[in-house]
């Protein structure tokens, strides 16, 4: 099933959310539309790279994930496992291979907080990776800081994920992704009526409103329309309408790629698209989308947290392409979120290899390794990545924009800061603490 074809909603805990249900967004293939990169041999040489299987005392690393449950978001983690089969055919870390494990919360944070006290009360597991639960950062954090158990995230979405001590998501996460696409459009004198459709969902879709709704009154944006809509709607014809009457000039689709792609066809068959540029968040920056969605889309346009899949060769970009080939499952999604778990595992590896003797690696020794990360450099990210000892992490807050043409990714804009007033304190860290110098 590919990512666009099929969503489903669940209501827990007071708490909508909507997503992705079996994302797998190469299902016929594992190339990607566009990729102009090269693989080779070296590209699989992954952590110390010498071809020797790993066989020493494994190192115990897991990681939460919404898998089940109506939702499937486990593309980070399992792109994490990934990298992780890579590295142990390469002699692990130091000579240890690394044991993963993937708690499925099944979009209930309940579990989420018992997987999470689970792997904090077993002191052999040193630290999460990888992790995309849609719904418990919070109840997971509460544990891992009981526990001095850190998380490098792959995919952080609800606020709780970037408001967390012991959790530092890899992507940038939607409320930055709209803002992002918003600024966009700003810059290119496009936002003069600007229209937002996102989800009625508690401390994720009000958290991207909210955002919206700042930035569009300090800079004087007229906001034509800001649309949170139930999880379970089905009907995208009354949304149409608004945005139709609303004489938007651009708009961004804040959704889970299906609902996404569900309000895109509502619009297609009224022949709504008009002279509005319309766009999404990174949630729709997968490497079939374009193709998916239809060539009435053409010129359509997303916001990628990390790399394009389909740009040139880039020596991260070239080894997560060549990892999935070899590692992943058939049909894997190749999308900025299956980047973001690569990453997250790579950084989690380069960091413990750094631990001269492997003997000494165990939870302690590797959450202050962890913490201690500064100005990690990749050509996926824009700028360094960092953890730190802070109540909110937010390393990410730099993206790009891409468009569809012809039924592929072709990039937009590069690289640009985004601007958030909920980022401030977290920029003025980085450059008072030096947070974006690599670390000793």
């Amino acid at each position: 099933m590919n990512r666009i074809g099929k969503a489903s909603s669940a209501l827990m805990a007071g708490v909508a959310v909507l997503a992705l249900a079996g994302c797998g967004s190469a299902a016929d293939s594992d190339a990607i539309p566009g990729a102009s990169g090269t693989q080779s041999a070296a590209d699989l040489k992954c952590g110390l790279g010498n071809g020797n299987k790993a066989t020493g005392a494994p190192i115990k690393v897991a990681a939460i994930a919404t898998e089940s449950g109506g939702v499937d978001f486990s593309s980070s983690p399992k792109s994490a496992k990934a990298y992780f089969d890579c590295v142990n055919d390469n002699g692990g870390i130091n000579g240890r291979p690394i044991q993963y494990a993937i708690g499925d919360d099944a979009l209930d944070p309940t579990k989420t907080a018992q997987l999470a006290a689970g792997y904090a009360a077993d002191t052999s597991v040193v630290a999460m990776v990888g992790d995309a639960t849609f719904v418990g950062c919070q109840q997971a954090n509460s544990e891992y800081k009981k526990a001095n158990l850190y998380s490098i995230t792959g995919v952080g979405v609800p606020q709780a994920c970037f408001q967390s001590s012991n959790i530092a998501p890899v992507n940038a996460g939607p409320r930055t992704s709209a803002l992002a696409t918003l600024q966009y459009f700003e810059r290119k004198g496009e936002a003069s009526k600007f229209f937002a459709a996102g989800l009625k969902t508690v401390g994720n879709g009000d958290w991207v409103s909210a955002g919206i709704n700042a930035y569009a009154a300090e800079k004087g944006i007229e906001l034509v329309g800001n649309v949170l809509s139930d999880p379970a709607e089905s009907n995208w014809l009354p949304l149409i309408s608004q945005i139709a009457s609303s004489k938007a000039t651009s708009l961004v689709i804040a959704d889970p790629a299906p609902i996404a792609a569900s309000i895109l066809q509502a619009a297609e068959q009224q022949d709504a698209k008009g002279e509005i540029r319309w766009a999404c968040t990174a949630s729709c920056y997968d490497a079939q989308f374009g193709q998916q969605i239809g060539s009435y889309w053409n010129g359509f346009i997303a916001n990628s947290e990390l790399q394009l899949v389909n740009a040139a060769d880039g020596k991260d970009l070239n080894q997560w392409r060549a990892v999935m080939a070899k590692y992943a499952a058939k049909g894997a999604p190749r999308d900025t979120f299956s980047q973001a778990g690569y990453l997250a595992g790579k950084i989690f590896v380069d960091t413990l290899l750094k631990i001269s003797d492997p003997s000494t690696i165990n939870r302690e020794t590797v959450s202050k390794a962890l913490v201690g990360i500064t100005g990690y450099a990749s050509d996926l990210l824009c700028a360094p990545w960092y953890y730190g000892e802070a109540d909110e992490h937010h390393a990410n807050h730099a993206t790009r924009m891409a468009q569809v043409k012809d039924g592929k990714w072709v990039s937009l804009e590069d690289c640009q800061d985004v601007d958030d007033p909920e980022t401030d304190n977290i920029k003025a860290a980085e450059q008072s603490q030096g947070l974006l110098k690599p670390s000793a």
